[in-house]
């Protein structure tokens, strides 16, 4: 008996090595892939620089590159103001480094690829920021089930459901103002406990905290600080109605070179003609890419011609 089961494996083995071999060349089925995220510069101002790729590039306005592991940094009377692909505003105050350590992006729903909608961000995300120092202003969208967004600090861990605000830090601690929206504060410091903030409220955690029972400080939002808060955060939104994102086939698979293989080169922002492919957003086979298309006035203004006889003279 025990002869017969040997010859039975000595006789299965090649077999099964075959099989494994063609499933290690075939590989597993293909999946569908989502849009790498993207963020889009909508307005420049001094210099402004990004790290992308491992490689340190000058920022310029209707720039649009990849997300994930970027790094922006402002120098002296410098500001930026960019918008990521699930249309969230953020302004980025002068003296100030911004890194994304994670900013991924599903696949759109397709009745949002037509249509942008503003109040809404068009699929699930999620986002981890480090604020590393200076200031920013936040503007979100409804952001939907599913969806993750966070700020954190060397202080502070800040959790975004929707709303405006700003976070700024420097080595008295963090201070973080909502303007309105929902957001939960969590101090670095503490190992429980957190604070939710309401419209019009500051929290600071101090750079001094022990650990040793420090709370978050809650206070009211000083009135010559409101107005900063709220020009930094009108910025940023104003910054999400200059733009729309679209899903497209990846240009990869098109026969042609993939331009966004870097932060150089996006077309400066435009959209390429092949953005009116709609299959790439239902096909679970085609692997997408986001493009970014700078939105136009829906009527355009009038020029009014005079008669030259109502025109004063001769």
């Amino acid at each position: 008996m025990l002869k017969k089961i040997m010859v039975l494996i000595i006789f299965c083995l090649p077999t099964m090595i075959v099989v494994a071999a063609i499933d290690v060349v075939q590989g597993p089925a293909k999946i569908h892939k989502g849009p790498a995220s993207k963020i889009y510069l909508a307005e420049i101002k001094g210099d402004t620089q990004i790290q992308n790729s491992g490689k340190i590039y000058t920022a310029r306005q209707a720039l649009a590159f990849h997300a994930p592991d970027s790094i922006i940094t402002t120098k002296e009377d410098a500001h930026a103001v960019m918008v990521y692909s699930n249309r969230t505003g953020l302004f980025i105050d002068q003296n100030t480094q911004v890194k994304i350590h994670q900013f991924t992006q599903e696949p759109f729903l397709p009745e949002r690829n037509q249509e942008p909608d503003l109040v809404r961000e068009p699929s699930i995300s999620h986002s981890q920021i480090q604020l590393q120092y200076g200031m920013i202003g936040i503007c979100t969208s409804q952001l939907v089930a599913g969806s993750s967004m966070s700020y954190a600090t060397p202080d502070a861990r800040i959790v975004i459901r929707r709303g405006r605000l700003t976070i700024k830090s420097n080595a008295a601690g963090t201070t973080i103002d909502l303007l309105e929206g929902d957001v939960t504060v969590h101090s670095r410091y503490q190992d429980t406990g957190s604070q939710l903030l309401h419209s019009g409220e500051r929290a600071f955690i101090s750079a001094k905290a022990s650990g040793l029972g420090e709370k978050i400080a809650i206070s009211a939002i000083p009135k010559e600080e409101l107005k900063i808060g709220d020009d930094c955060t009108t910025l940023a939104c104003t910054a999400k109605k200059s733009v729309t994102f679209e899903i497209i086939q990846k240009k990869a698979q098109r026969g042609l070179e993939d331009p966004s293989a870097n932060a150089s080169s996006t077309n400066d922002g435009a959209a390429p003609a092949a953005a009116t492919d709609d299959g790439a957003a239902t096909d679970p086979n085609v692997e997408q890419e986001i493009v970014v298309k700078p939105t136009v006035p829906n009527q355009l203004p009038m020029n009014i011609v005079i008669s030259p006889d109502r025109l004063p003279g001769d």
